[in-house]
């Protein structure tokens, strides 16, 4: 496969991971800002879920202009719209790698985001219905993806691209989560609206018989292997799945990846801590995105030939 290849593949599954990842969040907290959490910061959200201008500058006065900013605004490099369309262009770089049923779903979800009516139901009627729609489009695109692509290179830098995007944005989820939880409210509501937006808070009630406390929720979403956003889950897939590119690989890039892959993983298996005090978890979590991110780049620079 050639890298260009692999690269476009590698992106088009994080854009569309991130699209997901986003949209969770944004419907558990609007659904929060509606029920429980009075004066919710819906600025600290639009900047810490990516917005590319500093929080001051962005108008963010409520959820309409959240929405707007996290779906619609294509001057955010991080909204969902600029992702699906960022997606769809990988995968018609691609076509000829991947299935046609995949390029099918991606580009009707290119469409219904695209469409103006999306745009009057998110902004002016009930978000949650619209986001809904949005959210199945990535379900449906996950589905595709394990029902018809063959299990080939593509399939292996995809499943590695999904992983680590979902692992960073677990991280950054949790620690927007934690700064928020300083301005106060119950602990617990804040937990369980944390466990939402990872789809996480039934698998909680079901694997964890105390209630929400924080040392288990932080080893639910960090360490819990049998949970499918949990950090430690998803770099061990990211390990599983780089593992299979062993023989088309040149010894040393193989081994040098491996390395930093697998000393992220028992970083996160033993250097992390559930039982701390959140400053310490900040830094822990900090260290963490660190060092998945120069996994991301160390593998930009020997399968996919930047610079």
């Amino acid at each position: 496969m050639l890298s260009r290849v692999a690269d476009s593949v590698f992106w088009m599954a994080r854009y569309m991971e991130r699209t997901d990842n986003v949209l969770r969040v944004l419907r558990t907290n609007y659904i929060a800002s509606q029920d429980e959490i009075q004066n919710f910061n819906w600025k600290l959200w639009v900047d810490g879920l990516g917005a590319n201008s500093p929080v001051s500058e962005l108008e963010v006065n409520g959820y309409r202009d959240a929405i707007f900013h996290l779906v619609l605004n294509k001057e955010n490099d991080n909204a969902v719209i600029v992702n699906i369309i960022r997606a769809r262009e990988n995968a018609r770089a691609v076509q000829d790698y991947i299935t046609k049923e995949l390029w099918q779903c991606i580009n009707e979800y290119y469409h219904l985001i695209q469409d103006k009516q999306t745009e009057v139901s998110l902004l002016k009627n009930d978000p949650v219905t619209t986001i809904d729609k949005l959210l199945k489009e990535s379900i449906l695109f996950y589905g595709t993806v394990d029902v018809t692509m063959s299990r080939g290179e593509g399939y292996t830098f995809l499943n590695i691209g999904k992983f680590m995007e979902r692992s960073l944005r677990t991280l950054d989820i949790l620690e927007l989560k934690l700064i928020e939880m300083v301005s106060g409210g119950n602990e617990a509501m804040h937990w369980k609206y944390l466990l939402y937006s990872l789809s996480g808070y039934e698998f909680h009630t079901k694997q964890y018989k105390n209630a929400l406390q924080m040392n288990e929720v932080v080893h639910q979403i960090i360490h819990n292997t049998l949970f499918p956003h949990s950090v430690l889950y998803n770099m061990l897939q990211v390990e599983r799945y780089f593992k299979r590119l062993d023989t088309i690989s040149l010894p040393e890039n193989f081994k040098e990846m491996e390395f930093l892959i697998g000393k992220s993983v028992n970083g996160l298996r033993y250097g992390f801590n559930s039982s701390i005090s959140v400053e310490e978890l900040k830094e822990q979590i900090s260290h963490a995105r660190k060092e998945i991110k120069s996994i991301a780049y160390k593998l930009s620079t020997l399968y996919f030939g930047y610079t």
